[in-house]
């Protein structure tokens, strides 16, 4: 048999193949689970958009014709609103915090102050303990229930002579008085708090060690009110430009079991002071 005749058998079986095929996807098609009175469409008919420039979109019966590059940008933008409509819920979850919760509250940080360069030497200033009033600050809270809140309050003390440091840290540990307790006022350090006598200063900056009781017993509020009440007191009546703390000997960064964290060298946080 001639070679042509036998590519025109072979194309003649290929056709009535195919010809059968769809014959039989057009009797039988895909029924199972076609809703009735709606035809299932063939098999072939998925392949209705080879060879075609404009191939057609899912549901393109009531989208109308669609280019290829007008359904990928269809769907980039049903992405981009999909992440937009993310983005702000996280924002919202983000926006719902308490700044007023306890956990948040902490003491601001202050840069390391800088040691005097015009000498070689460090600087030691002397402190004054010349005789005078001297400014102790005790605590007092205002305010009812939820709404309660502490605030400083700024008590005189006569000072005639001897070590100020001391005297105002022998003050603190006292407390007030039955008079300016009967007015509210209070003491957030512990009573018989330790310290050291043999303090130092270095650049402006007061070395002092405390005992452990200062940091015991004690949540964030409290403890906050314990460093400010010392920073006030020493601050306030020196020229000293801050505190560096020590607890049995030892520096801290942290004070409690909370772990509240604390600059290296205290100085007096921003706070409103009442006096009686």
């Amino acid at each position: 048999m001639p070679e042509s005749d036998k590519l025109k058998s072979l194309l003649y079986i290929l056709t009535g193949t195919l010809f059968v095929l769809v014959l039989l996807d057009k009797s039988l098609g895909n029924k199972v689970g076609t809703p009735t009175g709606q035809e299932s469409p063939s098999f072939f008919s998925r392949f209705n958009t080879i060879g075609k420039n404009s191939p057609l979109a899912p549901n393109s019966e009531n989208k109308g014709k669609q280019t290829h590059e007008q359904i990928m940008d269809q769907a980039e933008d049903e992405i981009l609103t999909e992440l937009m409509q993310t983005g702000d819920v996280s924002n919202e979850e983000t926006s719902s915090s308490d700044p007023n919760d306890p956990e948040e509250m902490f003491i601001p940080i202050v840069e390391m102050p800088k040691p005097d360069i015009r000498s070689n030497t460090p600087s030691k200033p002397q402190l004054n303990h010349s005789p005078g009033e001297v400014k102790l600050y005790f605590l007092k809270f205002y305010g009812k229930g939820n709404k309660s809140h502490s605030r400083l309050v700024q008590i005189k003390r006569r000072f005639e002579q001897g070590d100020k440091i001391l005297f105002i840290m022998k003050e603190l540990t006292k407390g007030p008085v039955q008079e300016e307790k009967s007015q509210g006022v209070l003491n957030a350090l512990p009573n018989r708090m330790e310290y050291s006598k043999e303090y130092s200063v270095e650049n402006g900056i007061l070395k002092l060690s405390l005992g452990p009781d200062f940091e015991a017993g004690a949540g964030p509020e409290l403890l906050k009110d314990r460093v400010d009440q010392i920073c006030y007191s020493i601050l306030e009546n020196s020229e000293l430009r801050g505190i560096r703390l020590y607890i049995n000997g030892k520096q801290v960064r942290s004070l409690g079991g909370v772990g509240l964290p604390i600059p290296e060298v205290l100085t007096k946080n921003p706070r409103k002071i009442a006096t009686l």
